[in-house]
């Protein structure tokens, strides 16, 4: 009985092992395949403001909220939309947003209209989110 408890307890962490293996490949796949964060200081009224008029506000504005989500005030953003944040400070990532301004999901890429964001673009927003998503309370946007 003992041998069977004891090779019952093996065999369940040696799948905890593989499953955490699995999980931790996955994100660094999905990292790869992100462009890479901008190397400079991101200024949330220089950078991001104006990226967040130009290619996200006209869905996820101020007339118009597509999945709960909006882009144009600092409280809104960061509370996120109807499936929760997309914004994580300091992980850009693992932020929602940055999977779908990347392409990372097949079905789901974001703007859905117009031009997709460049590379350059998607870095200056991994930049941001890394550095913290500072995002002034004042903010024009």
């Amino acid at each position: 009985m003992q041998k069977r408890w004891s090779l019952g307890i093996l065999m369940a962490v040696c799948c905890l092992a593989i499953f955490s293996i699995l999980a931790i490949l996955r994100a660094e796949e999905k990292e790869r395949a992100l462009p890479a964060g901008a190397r400079e200081k991101v200024d949330f009224e220089r950078d991001i403001a104006p990226l967040f008029a130009a290619k996200c506000q006209s869905c996820h504005g101020g007339e118009q909220q597509m999945s709960g989500l909006r882009l144009d005030r600092r409280a809104d953003a960061m509370a996120g939309g109807y499936s929760g944040a997309v914004i994580r400070p300091g992980d850009s990532a693992g932020s929602r947003l940055i999977q779908l301004v990347a392409g990372l999901e097949k079905d789901l890429v974001m703007p859905m209209v117009g031009e997709r964001l460049t590379a350059d673009q998607v870095g200056l927003l991994r930049a941001w989110i890394d550095q913290g998503a500072d995002w002034p309370e004042q903010a024009a946007s």
